[in-house]
């Protein structure tokens, strides 16, 4: 083998050979460049935001996230093959009908009343001292029908109907509580605890008095990204993934 002998040969050859590692990374993209495109409810973008940046960390992998309420999530996993998964309510996604051929459970939804700052509340009087009671559209917010559902199996429902400020979604039912404008909010733990700061409290309620609220993560039978999907879907269950899903409140 003959070695360059004066400073400009070895610098050429310094430069033809960046040159070929570029072209090769170019032309054959490495495994941490893969990206997948997932859609979820907005109510969880938090953890949403956290897994995947535990996941880049630990993988190297990229994703592009997308988020809206379920229906938007629907629409848009329906309407472009460019998503790869999606991460919502089992029992909304089942009846949108997309075509999943992976589902992992990411964890299940909590429903929790919250009060807001100045407001003493003891477990006798947590309902039958408030006045006003904010909770999300009980037709087609997933929290609203769990809500209702509580209330109804309490037997609560018939005393505190003409009490409840029906409004469209989580954050709006939460926007009022905060602002002290109702005594009490039916919302789930994982929004609880993103404004944790900005409220009295909050009381977890017994989640046999409504119907289970799961959270799963879809792969759509059209990704062209299957073996990143999967590789995220495994990362869901491991330790630090579940941490990250209990912290939220799932």
């Amino acid at each position: 083998m003959i070695f360059p002998r004066t400073a400009l040969q070895r610098r050429e050859l310094t430069l033809i050979c960046k040159v070929i590692v570029i072209m090769f990374l170019l032309l054959f993209p490495s495994v941490s460049q893969a990206k997948i495109t997932i859609a979820s409810a907005a109510g969880y973008r938090g953890m949403v935001n956290a897994l995947v940046e535990a996941y880049t960390k630990e993988t190297g992998n990229q994703s592009d996230l997308i988020y809206g309420n379920m229906a938007q999530v629907v629409f848009q996993a329906q309407a472009s093959d460019t998503v790869d998964m999606v991460i919502g309510d089992r029992a909304y996604l089942t009846k949108a009908k997309l075509p999943f051929d992976i589902i992992v459970k990411v964890g299940r939804g909590r429903l929790v009343a919250i009060y807001p700052k100045g407001r003493k509340v003891t477990d006798a009087t947590l309902f039958t001292a408030a006045e006003r009671i904010a909770i999300p559209d009980t037709g087609r917010a997933i929290y609203g029908k769990a809500a209702k559902e509580y209330l109804q199996t309490t037997g609560l429902y018939d005393t505190l109907q003409s009490r409840l400020f029906i409004v469209s979604s989580v954050p709006q039912a939460a926007s009022y509580v905060i602002s002290g404008e109702v005594d009490l909010a039916l919302v789930n733990l994982t929004h609880a605890l993103n404004i944790k700061g900005s409220i009295g409290g909050c009381e977890v309620l017994n989640e046999n008095n409504y119907s289970p609220i799961e959270i799963i993560a879809g792969q759509q039978k059209t990704t062209k990204n299957r073996e990143e999907c999967i590789q995220f879907l495994n990362f869901i269950h491991t330790e630090k993934a579940q941490q990250i899903v209990t912290r939220f409140g799932l």
